[in-house]
């Protein structure tokens, strides 16, 4: 690209694309140059298009190029960006053209997929990094890896389409059903707003439920009412509240403690049986106390800091003296024990 703009602004012409793409992938190329309809008819329209616009253009157009890569500072909020809708009219299709079949080559020559190999590898339970309960799909000989999302829109930021760096693995619903085509730099009212940079580190979220109210929600599948979930994170940072906003963490976070709560607290109470305890109040905070304790180990794995959070809320209220909690969940430990 910079060597494009270098040649268009000296009022050159590029036509033999072999001397401009760098060496190292010059060979893996070379065939999509010459070929109708590939690399080198798509790199030609964005120079024609280009040729047709003044220089002032040109350098806003360069300067978005740049800017829309600055994936980090655009994420921190340190920079801003022209989208694609922002340029002149003549270069936009060219742009999206052009960008999207550089997404299609970074597939077609498994860049993306050793990409999601390395990322995979090293997620611990190989589940979505950003609910952290959807199960990743297993690797294996002809499996499907799960999308690697663009972070920032490639509608919006086609030049950023290619780069890595915008390429995040994502479980389907994050990416499909909440994410979908939410703009990560901005709020719905047209605010600038900070996002977590997943190949940055960032502060650990912790989430907990000690606020939550025993059976003041929703009714389970028994009738029983369920808790009233309040999630409450360890901080509340921009970064925290757009992941929030985004993804909407907390409303899937409630539907599924409903769907799971019952299940959770049965598997307790049996294993329980199998140990013959607890046969006292105190005993049952104890048990709760390590059981949420065990949970911690398991990290992410089978929604266990899910199940941590649960586990500290009960024991909470119980130890607080919350008799109508303790009878649930000794009832749960010996059925036979309330008629």
């Amino acid at each position: 690209m910079q060597v494009i703009h270098t040649n268009v602004a000296s009022g050159n012409k590029i036509n033999d694309w072999s001397k401009v793409i760098p060496e190292p992938y010059l060979e893996k190329l070379k065939s999509r140059l010459k070929r109708p309809g590939k690399l080198g008819d798509k790199l030609n329209n964005y120079q024609t298009a280009l040729l047709k616009l003044t220089p002032a253009e040109q350098n806003r157009i360069l300067k978005a190029f740049n800017e829309q890569n600055n994936i980090a500072l655009l994420l921190a909020c340190q920079c801003d960006c022209e989208a694609i809708t922002d340029l002149p009219l003549a270069i936009r299709e060219p742009v999206q053209i052009l960008f999207k079949y550089a997404f299609e080559i970074i597939t077609d020559i498994e860049i993306r997929h050793k990409q999601y190999h390395i990322i995979y590898e090293s997620i611990p339970s190989h589940v979505c990094p950003f609910c952290g309960y959807e199960k990743f799909d297993a690797l294996g000989i002809g499996s499907r890896y799960e999308a690697l999302d663009h972070y920032l829109l490639k509608d919006l930021y086609p030049f950023a389409a290619a780069n890595l760096l915008n390429l995040v693995p994502m479980g389907y619903k994050c990416n499909s059903l909440y994410k979908h085509t939410k703009n990560i730099l901005y709020r719905t009212d047209g605010t600038r707003r900070r996002s977590f940079d997943p190949y940055n580190k960032h502060e650990i979220v912790k989430i907990s439920l000690d606020n939550s109210e025993p059976f003041a929600g929703n009714s389970g599948t028994l009738g029983e009412p369920l808790p009233r979930w309040e999630i409450n994170f360890n901080s509340y940072s921009e970064e925290i509240s757009t992941w929030d906003e985004v993804f909407c963490i907390r409303e899937r976070y409630v539907r599924y403690l409903d769907a799971e709560f019952i299940s959770w607290v049965t598997a307790f109470g049996k294993k329980c049986q199998r140990k013959n305890i607890p046969n006292s109040e105190q005993e049952l905070v104890n048990v709760i106390e390590d059981y949420a304790s065990d949970f911690e180990l398991d990290g992410f794995g089978e929604q266990a800091f899910l199940k941590v959070a649960v586990f500290r809320m009960l024991y909470i209220h119980c130890k607080n003296g919350n008799q109508r909690l303790i009878s649930f969940l000794m009832n749960k430990v010996n059925p036979r024990s309330i008629a």
